[in-house]
């Protein structure tokens, strides 16, 4: 094998990754958890873990675009459905429920069939506080 040959050679790359792994994998969900060793996340509790979700392909693309992570939303849904703290839009069967995770605040859109499935329409976040919040 030349010289040439070797220059050639292009190295292996590396698999793809989705952005959903790398949120995953780095913490890097717009900082979210960005101050706290994965290690002291709270665990999802068994109710928010027995959530059945529905999650559309363009939905979950994107959540992927948007950084959030499927146990994100469990949180939020668990929060809204044990304390009430959720928003009925008239018309529709969709409700809207916030939670602060760490240092963002996570929003998502769902329905429910009423058989203990929710179906995410859309969900966005944003890291910023007003006041005391």
């Amino acid at each position: 094998m030349s010289h040439e040959d070797k220059n050639d050679q292009k190295p292996d790359a590396p698999e793809p990754m989705s952005r959903r792994n790398f949120a995953k994998s780095s913490m890097a969900v717009v900082g979210a958890y960005s101050s706290f060793a994965q290690d002291t996340i709270p665990p999802l509790s068994a109710e928010a873990k027995a959530l059945k979700l529905e999650i559309a392909d363009d939905v979950k693309t994107l959540l992927d675009d948007r950084h959030i992570l499927e146990d994100d939303i469990r949180r939020v849904l668990e929060h809204a459905e044990s304390t009430g703290f959720k928003l009925y839009q008239p018309g529709t069967q969709n409700f809207l429920s916030k939670l602060r995770i760490y240092q963002a605040l996570f929003y998502v859109e769902y329905s429910s069939s009423g058989k203990g499935i929710y179906t995410i329409h859309t969900a966005y976040l944003h890291r910023f506080k007003l006041g005391d919040e």
